[in-house]
């Protein structure tokens, strides 16, 4: 029997855990995490924001002659045009909510986005990056965030 949306769990993943279908190296815990994630009570969100802050990362592959053309255009219509992953819409609030938390003292702009996003639908939001779990705790900020320790 299909789950409704209303039965699963909501995650938008950070860029670090898309970066194993694009043939890009993580740490461990990524790929340990990645292998929890799936089941049929989770629905995996991305944010075209990823996409880009990937595109960032292969450009260092290339000048250190370590990129997989071929590898990364898989993964990447792996991520885009399969049903795994689906695309999470930015708003405009996001852009304005971001802001305020670099006002606040977290200077990852891309991790801003994609909290404020993973935010406003009321998703959870899984990382690695502690800094901003901490950031997020400090200030008192609702905290959807998940890190590897959680799944």
């Amino acid at each position: 029997m299909l789950k409704s949306n209303q039965d699963k769990q909501m995650i938008l993943l950070d860029t670090s855990f898309l970066l194993p279908s694009l043939g890009i190296e993580v740490e461990k815990e990524v790929m340990e995490t990645l292998s929890k994630l799936v089941s049929d009570d989770t629905s995996l969100f991305y944010s075209e924001w990823s996409i880009l802050e990937c595109s960032w990362i292969a450009i260092r592959q290339i000048k250190g002659d370590n990129y997989d053309q071929s590898l990364f255009r898989r993964g990447l219509l792996s991520i885009t045009k399969t049903e795994v992953y689906n695309l999470i819409q930015p708003d405009p609030e996001d852009y304005l909510n971001a802001l305020t938390l670099y006002q606040k003292g977290h200077h990852d702009m891309m991790d801003n986005l994609l909290y404020t996003t993973a935010l406003r639908k009321q998703y959870r939001f899984l990382t690695i990056d502690y800094d901003l779990s901490r950031f997020i705790s400090k200030n008192q900020i609702e905290n959807i965030i998940l890190t590897p320790e959680d799944i």
